[in-house]
């Protein structure tokens, strides 16, 4: 299991959706992801902002699940929104797939990604 910190001594994590540092037990395995978007196995790029990131969270479980882990074991996310206006979408997103998971979490609004139908951005780090 890893351990949360979230000390009094620092400012209590925003929306209280994520942990403010994760401490990982030695022996365990690492998996980093590449920065998904909301792309489809078939190349297909949907339209809407919600619906990409529900996307970008599938490609996430599916590589997650492929090294044997689960939403569990994400330790990291950093996530990156073109928009301020979609900050909200992806906070809920993120939500509907971490529920009580509370990893550590860095947003950063971009104005842009490679693609400019790229709306989303999540990178993922693992341990097992």
């Amino acid at each position: 299991m890893h351990r949360r910190h979230n000390p009094d001594t620092v400012v209590e994590a925003f929306g209280k959706g994520y942990s403010q540092a994760i401490e990982i037990d030695p022996n365990k395995r690492w998996l980093f992801t590449a920065g998904q978007v909301g792309v489809t196995p078939e190349g297909k790029t949907p339209a809407g902002f919600e619906d990409q990131v529900a996307q970008t969270w599938a490609n996430i479980m599916a590589l997650l699940n492929e090294g044997g882990m689960g939403v569990d074991d994400i330790v990291k996310i950093t996530g990156y929104v073109v928009g301020t206006e979609n900050f909200s979408a992806y906070a809920a997103g993120r939500k509907k797939v971490l529920g009580n998971a509370r990893p550590a979490s860095t947003a950063i609004i971009v104005p842009a990604l490679a693609l400019p139908e790229w709306l989303v951005e999540i990178e993922a780090v693992a341990a097992k």
